[in-house]
């Protein structure tokens, strides 16, 4: 299975699981909150609402895979670790 395929799988099971949503959500908000990046910067970046990165940082919602990929790059964090909490594999 590929990285991808393990991404995808993890998100959409972290939608419909409360404890891996709320994980996925507390990583998303520690790294904007360490980046300095506000809900609304996010949102612009990604072509959003705010209030979909505030639901997503919340972890009222999951955000998708393409949006998770576009913070990790702008970010500079590895997009693996962002939507599964597992450390980069070398």
């Amino acid at each position: 299975m590929n990285r991808h395929t393990q991404r995808t799988g993890h998100l959409e099971r972290s939608a419909g699981n409360d404890r891996l949503r709320r994980a996925l959500a507390a990583r998303l908000d520690r790294a904007l909150k360490r980046a300095g990046v506000s809900s609304a910067r996010a949102a612009k970046w990604l072509g959003v609402s705010e209030y979909d990165v505030q639901y997503w940082r919340r972890g009222i919602t999951v955000p998708p895979l393409n949006a998770c990929t576009r913070l990790a790059a702008v970010l500079h964090l590895d997009v693996h670790w962002l939507c599964t909490g597992q450390p980069p594999v070398a």
